[in-house]
């Protein structure tokens, strides 16, 4: 399956937009005293730079919505893949879909502005056995490299308990565990939400 191709605001790259200190702290400035309750964040001498820098990043990544609706399908195409070449049937969707905030990551944006998206994870009842394991592994990660999964990250390899991550660009995790029950879960990276990219890439471009 071919990956998507995300596109910046106007489909012009981030890095054409020139940004220069004064415009950085007027814009700043401006936008979170605007009384229409715009913000762009809590500007001060120490972080308005730095602040800029972080949306300016997040400018250049998918809204939360593009994010998700995305990583719902690299689940769904393992969770098929997996039924097709190993057999394991009986899925069952817990419905998550929780979010939390990025202020680790970026603690010059509000908010607000950008979030990380748990998504609703599926169980099979059956586990994968020790022989399938490295089948489950290789299919794992050829879906994954197809929605941009290439960097691993924690593997167990405990018979009979497996757990194989894949990580993304923006620090997104896919997670393969087997034990009693087979488990794919999808925790996405930081990303803006819709409303504040298009507020943002206006302010930007303006």
């Amino acid at each position: 399956m071919t990956a998507l191709a995300y596109r910046t605001l106007e489909d012009r790259p981030v890095a054409s937009v020139k940004w220069s200190a004064t415009t950085v702290a007027g814009t700043l400035l401006v936008a979170a005293c605007d009384d229409g309750g715009q913000y762009l964040g809590t500007p001060s001498s120490e972080t308005t730079v730095p602040s800029q820098q972080q949306y300016a990043e997040l400018l250049r990544r998918p809204t939360i919505d593009e994010a998700v609706t995305r990583y719902e399908e690299a689940r769904k195409t393992l969770q098929t893949k997996l039924t097709e070449a190993l057999g394991i049937t009986g899925w069952v969707d817990k419905h998550d879909g929780r979010q939390s905030g990025c202020t680790n990551e970026f603690p010059g944006v509000d908010s607000r502005d950008a979030v990380r998206t748990f998504l609703s994870f599926v169980t099979a009842p059956k586990g994968i056995s020790g022989e399938q394991w490295a089948d489950a592994k290789r299919i794992a990660t050829e879906v994954g490299a197809g929605y941009g999964f290439t960097k691993p990250g924690v593997q167990t390899n405990r018979p009979p308990t497996f757990e194989f991550e894949l990580m993304d660009q923006y620090r997104g995790v896919l997670t393969l565990s087997s034990g009693t029950t087979t488990v794919i879960s999808i925790e996405t990276g930081c990303h803006p939400t819709t409303e504040a990219k298009g507020r943002i890439g206006a302010v930007a471009t303006t």
